[in-house]
């Protein structure tokens, strides 16, 4: 027995074991109802085709006219920007490009349209979780969101469009007396509450891994091509892999919802390096 198949319709992914050929396409199939959430995961032994299988989804893709954004920890899709004639956006430590990932991104930025707030807290709170290796004390939490405000406010004060890591770091390093009396605390438990947040997160601004996602998204980034590659092959092998793709990731959806309105699909690559530790949530933008 055989079940009866997706359809004809949109890209053709190879010929079914059982006869005929295999065809994938989540947007006419949202289109028609059979999947309201129309994500994939890509799974496989290692040198069994994944990363070929998917860099042939994305090149077929567009030939209906979609778009594509990736990210690269290994540094593996620059033929594929060649062939599409573009660049990959190349992060490293110290490098000329940053990212900012508490940029708003677009209207309903939230995964629950909860806004950009909402969405800078849930980031914030997950880059301390994976940083620290535990689960956050009430306290904890509480601190950074003192601390997200405090930066909100002082990065309009400097006519900046959204508040970066740095500001943050401070904020939670030197909060202010009305941060304190607003959770009936004082100024010193305070610094004291948020401080290991702190100093996990200042190493993404000061540390070994700064100079990538601590300021302002760099001007003159492309983002209106076929394809997005941000490649982070120069920290594939550090073991904060994971907090920097979840950066990377945050950076990239907010990026896709601000600017984007066409049939975009976004691929995190080696995935497993956030899966399991971080509240990052990416989905198609339809």
């Amino acid at each position: 027995m055989a079940e009866a198949g997706l359809g004809h319709r949109g890209v053709l992914i190879g010929r079914d074991v059982l006869g005929g050929s295999f065809v994938y396409d989540p947007f006419t199939l949202y289109r028609a109802g059979v999947v309201t959430n129309p994500n994939m995961v890509v799974i496989g032994q290692i040198g069994r085709g994944k990363s070929s299988f998917v860099k042939s989804y994305l090149w077929r893709q567009a030939v209906f006219g979609r778009s594509a954004w990736v990210i690269d920890p290994k540094g593996e899709y620059g033929p594929l920007c060649e062939a599409w004639g573009v660049r990959p956006v190349a992060l490293r430590p110290g490098g000329p490009v940053r990212l900012n990932p508490l940029d708003p991104g677009g209207t309903g930025a939230g995964t629950d349209g909860d806004g950009p707030a909402a969405r800078r807290t849930a980031l914030t709170a997950s880059l301390a979780v994976s940083c620290l290796g535990r689960d956050l004390l009430p306290r904890e939490r509480a601190a950074i969101d003192a601390a997200l405000e405090a930066a909100a406010a002082m990065a309009s004060r400097r006519s900046m469009a959204s508040p970066t890591l740095p500001l943050v770091v401070d904020a939670l390093l030197e909060p202010d007396e009305r941060a304190a009396a607003d959770l009936r605390t004082t100024r010193s438990e305070l610094v004291e509450d948020g401080r290991d947040v702190a100093l996990e997160l200042r190493r993404l601004v000061h540390g070994d891994l700064r100079g990538m996602f601590d300021g302002p998204t760099s001007d003159g980034l492309r983002l209106d091509g076929p394809l997005v590659v941000l490649d982070l092959s120069a920290v594939y092998h550090s073991p904060a892999l994971g907090v920097l793709m979840a950066c990377a990731a945050a950076w990239l959806q907010s990026a896709v919802e601000a600017r984007h309105r066409n049939r975009i699909l976004l691929v995190v690559d080696e995935a497993w390096a956030i899966l399991g530790k971080l509240n990052i949530q990416l989905n198609y933008c339809s």
